[in-house]
Formats: structure tokens, C-alpha cells, sequence
């Protein structure tokens, strides 16, 4: 098992202050639309419909201390890297042969996203697991040069070496920033790729005609679209994502980098 280097890396909880979630509260309850949402698919536009009822229950059902609890269960971590501060979790296993895998969230959604697919990796005890925190989500603090994926991938690198593991797997969600040459450090021989069949390259060009903006408007003004956090996130509800699961990433999304930390 990796044994981290204490000096570099610091346990975190997450506590949104109550006087910060009653302001947010407050600014949703006080949003106006001035009719401007054009009522069209999910495909092209958030339907104003659909964003005055997400709107409504993130106010009046969303429960923020739940998911946050939730969130908390797992053991969450920060280090320095490159000037950054890094927010990550580490789920270990007690199986000194586990081998050790780096699962990254996408745009514009956090670290949630990940712990449904990571719950049965845990499960099976046969991987030491590592989720980091795109900048400007959860406590990853602000990238001044927009957080691009290459410069995004050395740093992760640098975080799996700092905990020990010179040779580990990767995952993301379409992102690509596990795929980047910064990654050629990895070791060939653990770092193989499979080939896509018809219905995955499919798949592939769908979301690089429909989905790279999140990718790209996230990395390049990440400031500018916290004017529009709702509907720029709520689009992705096309894809099937749990309100609740999408209402956690924007209460982190505005907070992020900002939380006070335990």
C-alpha cells in the first residue's frame, strides 16, 4: 500500500458555512428569467420549463447537508501542486497487491459523478482509487491559465507519484486528460488501450459534435459561465443525470475553491 508523504498531504472535510448556503438561497430565490429562455430540446437549450422547476427544488427539496454527509463518508485530501491546490479523494484497499487507479470526473459536473462507478472498484478490494477535482469544483482551487488538459494531466501525474504510485490506470469521462502526452510516463505495459467497436466511435462523435463546449468554455472561462451555472449544466440532464447528483455539483461549483476546509 502507498504510504503518503504527510508533509505534502493534508486530510479535508467538506462544510459549506450556513450563513453562505442561506445567501445562495437567497440570490436563487431573487433570479428573475425575464423570459429568455427559448423553449426548445434539451439537444440545443435548457427549456424554461424545465429550469424553473430545477430552480424551484434546488430552493425548496435540494438538501445540501445530505449529499454533503454523503460526500464526507470518503476520505478527501489536498496537496500543492505546481502552486494549486489540489482537492482529491483516496479510497484504499486493504490488499497490499491492489493496483492503484486515477478516475477523473467531466465538465461541468465533480467528483459525485464518479463515486457510482467507483463504489463497485472499491467493493471488489483490487484497486487503491484516486479521484482529483477539476479546477473550480469542489476545493481545487483556480488555475490562472485556465486549467487545460495537458497541464491538468502533469499534475496528476505529479499527485499519483506523491502518494507512492509510479505505475497506475487511468479512466476519465470523454475529457481526455488522461489521454494527453503528459502520460507517457505511464508504464507501457499498464497503459494499454482497446480498440472502439462501431457503436463506441458512434458515441465518440457524438459528443465531439454536441458536448466538447463544456469541455472548452470549462478550461477557458470557467469565471464567465458561473453567470449561467444553471442552464449550462442543466443541459447535460439530455444525458440522464440524476437532479440531485446535478444540484450537489453546482452547490460545489459555486462554492468551489472558497469552502473553508476542517
Amino acid at each position: 500500500m502507498a504510504t503518503e508523504r504527510t508533509a505534502e498531504v493534508r486530510q479535508l472535510r467538506l462544510r459549506v458555512p450556513q450563513t453562505d448556503l442561506d445567501a445562495l438561497y437567497r440570490r436563487l430565490r431573487a433570479f428573475r428569467d425575464g423570459g429568455g429562455y427559448i423553449a426548445a430540446g434539451l439537444d440545443r437549450v435548457v427549456p424554461a420549463a424545465y429550469a424553473d422547476e430545477l430552480l424551484d427544488y434546488w430552493v425548496s427539496g435540494y438538501d445540501w447537508r445530505v449529499h454533503e454527509a454523503r460526500l464526507n463518508a470518503y476520505d478527501h485530501y489536498g496537496t500543492k501542486i505546481a502552486g494549486q491546490f489540489l482537492h482529491f479523494l483516496h479510497l484504499r484497499s486493504a490488499d497490499p497487491a491492489a493496483k492503484p487507479a486515477l478516475l477523473t470526473h467531466a465538465w461541468p459536473s465533480g467528483v459525485m459523478d464518479v463515486l457510482d462507478a467507483a463504489m463497485p472498484l472499491e467493493a471488489s478490494g483490487r484497486y487503491h482509487l484516486v479521484i482529483p477535482s477539476i479546477a473550480w469544483t469542489a476545493l481545487t482551487g483556480p488555475d490562472e491559465g485556465g486549467s487545460p488538459s495537458r497541464r491538468t494531466a502533469a499534475g496528476w501525474d505529479e499527485l499519483m507519484r506523491r502518494l507512492g504510485y509510479d505505475e497506475y490506470q487511468v479512466g476519465d469521462d470523454r475529457e481526455g486528460l488522461t489521454a494527453t502526452p503528459a502520460y507517457t510516463a505511464v508504464s507501457e505495459a499498464v497503459a494499454q488501450q482497446r480498440g472502439l467497436d462501431a457503436a463506441e466511435l458512434a458515441e465518440v462523435r457524438w459528443f465531439n459534435e454536441n458536448l466538447t463546449a463544456f469541455n472548452e468554455g470549462q478550461q477557458i472561462s470557467a469565471l464567465v459561465l458561473s453567470t449561467a451555472l444553471l442552464a449550462w449544466n442543466a443541459q447535460l440532464v439530455s444525458l440522464e443525470i440524476d437532479r440531485d447528483a446535478l444540484l450537489t455539483g453546482l452547490t460545489l461549483a459555486w462554492f468551489a475553491s472558497q469552502l473553508p476546509v476542517e
